[in-house]
């Protein structure tokens, strides 16, 4: 079972790799739902561990819809952190205005990174119209997208689990890996994988204790998954 932390500083990361977690996901802002991380952040992070990281691109957090001056954000963005960094991946989500994914944003993306890094498409689809089918939209592009961070459209995992279970059953093998993620914690963490048969997990706030990571919190999880 590979489990994904959120970090937010280089601090964090060596303590999400201490503690046993097997990928970061690099972001800034826990409160908007992750935004890009500073750029040399994101090369000090990659430097200083040796499990996967990957980095948020996410230039704002209004939406999920991105202008010509965003794309010149998020272009400089992978430019710096492909030619520069050691990072695995990039984490990215774009919906056009109908709340449907924005396919020509998407390919403008996956020429961007050029298979150069894995790119994680986020929780962008819970805020689309129809997760399961937007899951299902994703699978056409095959390994140009290594995974989808959702929570089925819901709040958390747990409520979308559903839905979440839909979209697994529909999964291509050579397609993106389902990757749950939002209010998955110690407690829940067993039923959701056992119900979903999944073989990753996501979390952020699941593992911490005013707002710190915790390690208690990471041997209980580990222990149960």
């Amino acid at each position: 079972m590979l489990i994904e932390i959120i970090a937010t500083n280089i601090n964090e990361a060596i303590q999400i790799e201490k503690f046993g977690g097997g990928r970061v996901e690099l972001i800034d802002s826990f409160s908007d739902g992750g935004l890009s991380p500073n750029l040399e952040l994101s090369k000090a992070v990659a430097d200083a561990v040796s499990i996967p990281v990957n980095v948020m691109v996410r230039p704002h957090a209004r939406n999920f819809c991105y202008d010509h001056n965003d794309w010149r954000i998020i272009e400089s963005e992978i430019d710096y952190l492909l030619s520069n960094t050691k990072i695995n991946g990039v984490v990215f989500g774009v919906l056009d205005d109908k709340g449907k994914i924005d396919t020509k944003g998407l390919e403008r993306m996956i020429r961007l990174v050029d298979g150069k890094g894995e790119i994680t498409f986020h929780r962008a689809i819970d805020e689309s119209i129809d997760p399961v089918l937007a899951f299902k939209e994703l699978q056409n592009y095959g390994r140009a997208i290594s995974n989808v961070l959702s929570s089925g459209g819901m709040p958390t995992a747990i409520e979308g689990r559903f839905n979440l279970r839909k979209m697994q059953d529909i999964k291509l093998a050579d397609g993106a890996k389902l990757l749950p993620g939002s209010g998955v914690n110690p407690s829940n963490a067993l039923d959701l994988v056992s119900y979903l048969n999944v073989e990753q997990l996501h979390i952020g706030t699941g593992v911490r204790k005013d707002n710190l990571l915790h390690e208690v919190l990471f041997r209980s999880l580990l222990q149960v998954v």
